[in-house]
């Protein structure tokens, strides 16, 4: 993975397009269908599993560096962290609780 994509999702600030950011959540995942009020969920849960690979430290310092350039190697979670991430996604706040959604079928 490019590491500007990968410091959108950890350092909290969008280094590349916004596209890039529900692409990896959804390759990291497994899962496609990604929406937007997900992504902060998706994107907390995920920070303790990214931080666990130990991928460098400069990953973390929740700065906007364009600087920062190369790849890493990158692969989906493994069954262990995602049932991880779903702990960690489930148990915050739903942004949609308690207010009223319509189903649009297609």
């Amino acid at each position: 993975m490019e590491i500007q994509r990968l410091r959108n999702l950890t350092t909290g600030r969008l280094h590349t397009e916004i596209g890039h950011v529900y692409q990896d959540i959804e390759y990291l995942i497994g899962e496609q269908g990604i929406m937007t009020h997900m992504l902060p969920r998706a994107a907390r849960a995920l920070k303790p599993i990214l931080r666990a690979r130990e991928l460098g430290e400069r990953l973390w310092d929740e700065a906007y560096d364009v600087t920062h350039t190369g790849e890493i190697d990158l692969p989906p979670l493994d069954a262990n962290e995602l049932s991880a991430f779903w702990k960690a996604y489930k148990a915050q706040p739903n942004p949609l609780a308690g207010k009223d959604v319509i189903a649009v079928a297609v």
